[in-house]
């Protein structure tokens, strides 16, 4: 036995459809146009009451989020794949989001779009419902089905550019959201998602950036580049707190003009080595060693070569974020100096060029018994970034980059782009340079 279904509205009474029921939860049918019996067959489809993940409709996830449970920060640390659903009961792949839970209790998140570079194009109202600076607000659109599978959901006020876009309907991934109560107000819309944990510990590498990061040079290849830094030096100075806040209290003491009070010039001049590229790139120090002199307490003294070493983007254990560190030592000195490379809000540029370009030091004297004595603190800019207007200063700090090793110049661009891509990637996870202006006031911000 089949089924005939005919259409009432007007534009479909040209079509019928045949159906044949299976079981319970499966039928298959024919679509024609016509008049049955002899109609011209159009397609074949099926209709299951039974079906997975991959068909989920808008009813079934908010199902599953009425009656999912709040995930805490612990439960969301990880990489997970994102889906959006779309009114055509297709999951469509939209990005890798990873959520790393620091230390101090903070919840990090980066994410990584199908097939685009990290970040790029991501409209702003989406990328705030991410940035979780306020992760209380994030946690409220998202529930916990399992381990491994939750689902969420961003609604934000229609936006005056897409709200003609609608016409009352929903558009692909994008849904209608009837007001609150059905109270007559406003409308909104949203999109919804389920997330899946990967099992992995960090994003895939960009699709753009990989050709450049999977080249394996040949052993011996190394990279050579300069650097100048110059602040000040206070001495008899400390600050209240070990890393990063402490820090920050060197900072204080620069004034907006003028030399800050109970300081003397302070800057170094160093000549960095990378003796492999592989190593250097693939490995977890990202060493480099260190050779010049710095000036202090009005002397110019050489750094010990031997002992002078710089680590590139090194991951602090304690912090979970990125430094680079520069570790000095000359006559009886060792000079220990960080730069913190992470994101603190506000404008990415800005927040970029300041951490690429501001050095906090810590100052030792060595005991005779080979103990260390803080002597100072440092301040110390690297003017090349910080004055991108000095494009003599800068066309000069990238013409120090030199390629030894091989005088193939395929092998010397292929590591200067290797060493690029690399720090390329980490920019753009970290600071995501290329985001739109975020929309004030939208939710999830």
């Amino acid at each position: 036995k089949y089924i005939l279904l005919n259409y009432l509205e007007p534009q479909w009474a040209g079509f019928y459809d045949v159906l044949k029921v299976v079981s319970d939860d499966l039928v298959i049918g024919w679509a024609c146009a016509g008049s049955y019996p002899n109609g011209l067959h159009i397609m074949t489809f099926a209709m299951s009451r039974r079906y997975g993940f991959d068909n989920l409709t808008v009813d079934d996830h908010d199902q599953l989020f009425d009656n999912g449970t709040v995930p805490t920060a612990q439960e969301l640390n990880g990489v997970w794949q994102m889906d959006i659903i779309s009114n055509n009961n297709q999951l469509t792949q939209a990005a890798y989001l990873q959520f790393d839970l620091k230390p101090d209790g903070t919840l990090q998140s980066n994410y990584q779009f199908f097939g685009l570079m990290e970040g790029l194009v991501v409209p702003s109202w989406t990328r705030d419902h991410f940035q979780l600076n306020d992760f209380t607000m994030f946690h409220d659109e998202i529930r916990k089905v399992s381990d491994d599978i939750f689902v969420g959901r961003y609604i934000t006020d229609s936006l005056p550019d897409l709200t003609s876009l609608f016409n009352g309907q929903n558009l692909g991934i994008f849904h209608i959201v009837p007001s609150a109560g059905g109270n007559g107000g406003p409308n909104q819309f949203g999109f919804y998602y389920t997330l899946s944990r990967t099992g992995k510990s960090a994003l895939p590498t960009d699709s753009l950036l990989q050709p450049f990061l999977d080249v394996q040079m040949p052993d011996g290849i190394s990279m050579t580049f300069d650097e100048t830094m110059v602040g000040y030096y206070f001495e008899g100075v400390s600050t209240p707190a070990p890393g990063r806040e402490g820090d920050l209290t060197i900072a204080a003491r620069i004034p907006a003009s003028g030399d800050p009070a109970g300081a003397t010039p302070c800057s170094f001049q160093a000549h960095m080595t990378i003796r492999d590229v592989n190593e250097f790139i693939d490995g977890l120090a990202h060493e480099a060693e260190m050779t010049g002199a710095i000036t202090i307490n009005n002397q110019t003294l050489a750094m010990n070569a031997e002992t002078s070493l710089f680590n590139y983007l090194i991951v602090n254990p304690d912090t979970r974020e990125a430094e680079m560190r520069y570790h000095i030592e000359y006559a009886s000195y060792v000079l220990e100096g960080r730069k913190y490379m992470q994101k603190s809000g506000g404008n990415a540029i800005a927040d970029l060029l300041g951490d690429y370009t501001t050095l906090y030091c810590h100052v030792y004297s060595r005991q005779d018994d080979g103990t260390l004595v803080e002597t100072g603190v440092a301040y110390l800019k690297f003017k090349t970034f910080e004055d991108l207007a000095a494009v003599g200063n800068l066309a000069g700090f990238l013409s120090s980059f030199q390629v030894t090793g091989t005088g193939d110049p395929i092998l010397q661009l292929q590591a200067r782009l290797r060493f690029l891509a690399f720090t390329a990637q980490f920019v753009q996870r970290e600071y995501d340079p290329l985001a739109l202006p975020t929309v004030s006031g939208a939710a999830g911000s």
